[in-house]
C-alpha cells in the first residue's frame, strides 16, 4: 500500500500531526511518502493508493498560500478513484474553523477521488483524543485499501 501524506504547517502543529500519521501508517506496514504540499505534484497523486492531506486554515478560512498551487492543480487532475482523507489543525476561536480542510475535501472529491475517511479537524495542538481520531482516520484509510 503506497500512501502519500502531504502537509503544510505554519506553526509546526500540522507537521507534527503529519509525522505522527506517517509513523502510525508505517507501523501498520504501509509504504509512506511524507512531503510538504509545496513539493507535491497534484498530477502524480494517482501513483499512490491513497493520499492524505494535512492542512491548516489560514486567516479568514483560506487555503494556505503555499498550498494554493497544489489546490488549484487539483481542478485539472483525474484521481481515478484514488482514496483520500483530509485533516488539519485550526483554532475554534476563528469563525471559519478548519475551512481549508473542507475546501480540500471538496476539491479532492471533485477531482474524482474517493473519500476513504471522514475529515478530522483539530483545535490547536492535538491531545490524546485527537491522536485517537487520527489513528481512526489512518485505520479507515488502510481498511479501504484491502
Amino acid at each position: 500500500m503506497k500512501i502519500l501524506v502531504t502537509y503544510t504547517s505554519m506553526t509546526g502543529r500540522n507537521e507534527k500531526i503529519a509525522k505522527y500519521l506517517a509513523d502510525y501508517l508505517e507501523q501498520k506496514q504501509a509504504e509512506v511518502t511524507l512531503e510538504q504540499i509545496i513539493d507535491t505534484d497534484a498530477y502524480e497523486l494517482d501513483d499512490y493508493n491513497a493520499v492524505i492531506v494535512d492542512t491548516y486554515t489560514y486567516n479568514d478560512g483560506e487555503v494556505p498560500d503555499e498550498a494554493k498551487d497544489f489546490f488549484d492543480d487539483l481542478e485539472d487532475v483525474d484521481l481515478h478513484r484514488t482514496k483520500f482523507a483530509v485533516l488539519g489543525s485550526s483554532s475554534k476561536a476563528h469563525l471559519h474553523f478548519g475551512r481549508a480542510v473542507d475546501y480540500f475535501t471538496m476539491q479532492l472529491n471533485s477531482s474524482n477521488g474517493e473519500q476513504a475517511a471522514d475529515s478530522v479537524k483539530i483545535d490547536q495542538d492535538p491531545d490524546k483524543n485527537d491522536f485517537e481520531r487520527i489513528n481512526r482516520l489512518a485505520d479507515t484509510v488502510l481498511n479501504s485499501l484491502k
